[in-house]
């Protein structure tokens, strides 16, 4: 087996991702921008509102933590200096070029789009544009290199399967926490989640094409 390569995240499984969120991405962008339809995230707002706390808000605050650059910037150069560390240059250069690539993807996306945020933030301080959701993306980005990793390097498939799952729901949270938090709308969430897997995919595809890893 290509040690490199993850042993059941194949490129045809990539592909596959990459299409799927590539519809429902286009979806998204219809409903927002071409229909000027706020159906989702209008009932959203309003589904969470009676249910919006002091001891939530608080909570929710520190989970969005993980995705925000604070955290990610020393996360993923801690995992590059792990990989230079244990000489393995394909998953440096991987972590190296997706955390690059996806911050400027978000940042130019934000800027050619311009979505306004939310009115009645729960969090201050906040001034650029919302869609779409760079947490949503950037923590996608990152997790989903670290299932990767986790699908090459953990045998047991019952305990893969639980860190991956548990990758996965903390993605799925910390993208429900800047809706709660009311400084993004869901479909800005949705949004950072599709171009994140979209763009997660190709550069790992093209890592792969560019740099093979050693057999």
């Amino acid at each position: 087996m290509n040690p490199g390569k993850p042993s059941f995240i194949t490129g045809k499984t990539i592909t596959t991702q990459i299409v799927v969120a590539s519809v429902i991405l286009f979806a998204n962008l219809l409903m927002v921008f071409v229909f000027k339809n706020k159906w989702l995230d209008e009932t959203v707002f309003n589904s969470l509102s009676p249910h919006t706390t002091a001891a939530r808000t608080h909570l929710f605050r520190d989970i969005s933590f993980f995705g925000n650059h604070r955290f990610l910037v020393p996360a993923n150069l801690l995992l590059i200096a792990y990989f230079i560390i244990t000489k393995n240059k394909c998953w440096a250069i991987r972590v190296g070029g997706v955390a690059l690539s996806s911050l400027g993807l978000m940042s130019l996306l934000k800027n050619l789009i311009q979505r306004d945020r939310p009115v009645m933030p729960l969090v201050d301080g906040i001034t650029n544009y919302g869609f779409p959701s760079g947490h949503a993306l950037m923590s996608v980005a990152f997790f989903g290199l670290l299932i990767m990793w986790t699908a090459e390097i953990i045998k047991n498939k019952a305990q893969r399967n639980l860190i991956i799952c548990f990758y996965i729901f903390l993605v799925v949270v910390i993208g429900f926490t800047r809706i709660y938090l009311r400084v993004h709308y869901t479909t800005d969430v949705i949004a950072g989640w599709c171009t994140g897997v979209i763009w997660l995919g190709i550069s790992v595809l093209l890592i792969e094409k560019l740099i093979p890893a050693k057999r």
